[in-house]
C-alpha cells in the first residue's frame, strides 16, 4: 500500500483550509435576523441598531424589500433578513418581516369602539361608543379585549395585522390616509371579511 507523501499532505491542507475559508465567509455573509429602528434624512436610509455603528446604511437586495423600506419613515421599527457589515456600516436587506408603525400608536376611535395602541406589540380595544364617551363614560370603566400584535408587509398601501387574544388568532389589513385608517378583520379559514372599522385618530401617546 502506498502512503501519502508530503507533497499530497500539503495540498490536502490546502483544500481544507481553502474550503474552511469558505464556510467561514458563507457563514458571515449569509442572512440572519436583524432588528433596529429606521432613521430617514436627506442622505438616505438608515437603521440604528444595538451594534458596533451609530447607524447603518440600509441597502436593500430584493425588490420586496425596497418597497418595504420605502414606506417607512422615522421612528419606524424593522425586523428582517439580512447582514449588519461593520467595517462599511451598510445593513444588507434581503426581506423585510416585521415593521412598528408610529402613526399606529395613539388613540382611535370607530361606531364600534375605541383603541389604543401604546406599543409595537399591544393593543386594547374598549367596546364603547364615542358617542357614550362625550356623554360622560369612561373607557377606563369598560373591560378592554386585550391583542398582541404583529404588523408585516404588504402590496400596495396596505399592512397586514396579526392579532392574538387569550382565546384566538386572525388577521387584519389596515391602510393609513392621514389621521384615519381602514381595518379589515378577515376570517382566517375563508379568508372573507368579518369586519370593517373606520378609524379616526383623536390623540397621540403622552
Amino acid at each position: 500500500m502506498t502512503g501519502i507523501s508530503p507533497h499530497e499532505k500539503r495540498w490536502g491542507m490546502r483544500i481544507l483550509l481553502f474550503v474552511l475559508i469558505l464556510i467561514s465567509g458563507f457563514a458571515a455573509h449569509s442572512a440572519r435576523p436583524i432588528s433596529g429602528t429606521v432613521e430617514r434624512d436627506a442622505s438616505g436610509v438608515y437603521l440604528r441598531a444595538d451594534s458596533s455603528c451609530v447607524r447603518y446604511m440600509i441597502i436593500t437586495k430584493s425588490n420586496d424589500a425596497e418597497v418595504s423600506v420605502r414606506k417607512l419613515t422615522t421612528g419606524d421599527t424593522l425586523t428582517a433578513s439580512g447582514v449588519l457589515e461593520s467595517n462599511t456600516c451598510a445593513a444588507i436587506i434581503e426581506s423585510v418581516d416585521y415593521v412598528g408603525l408610529r402613526k399606529m400608536l395613539g388613540y382611535w376611535h370607530s361606531s364600534d369602539g375605541l383603541i389604543t395602541v401604546r406599543d409595537f406589540n399591544n393593543l386594547s380595544f374598549y367596546p364603547i361608543t364615542m358617542k357614550d364617551f362625550q356623554n360622560g363614560q369612561s373607557y377606563s370603566e369598560v373591560d378592554p379585549i386585550v391583542y398582541r400584535y404583529s404588523m408585516t408587509p404588504s402590496d400596495g398601501k396596505d399592512w397586514v395585522l396579526f392579532l392574538s387574544d387569550s382565546t384566538s388568532t386572525t388577521f387584519a389589513t389596515i391602510r393609513f390616509n392621514k389621521s384615519r385608517a381602514t381595518m379589515k378583520i378577515y376570517d382566517s379559514d375563508t379568508g372573507n371579511v368579518t369586519r370593517t372599522l373606520y378609524l379616526n385618530k383623536w390623540g397621540n401617546l403622552k
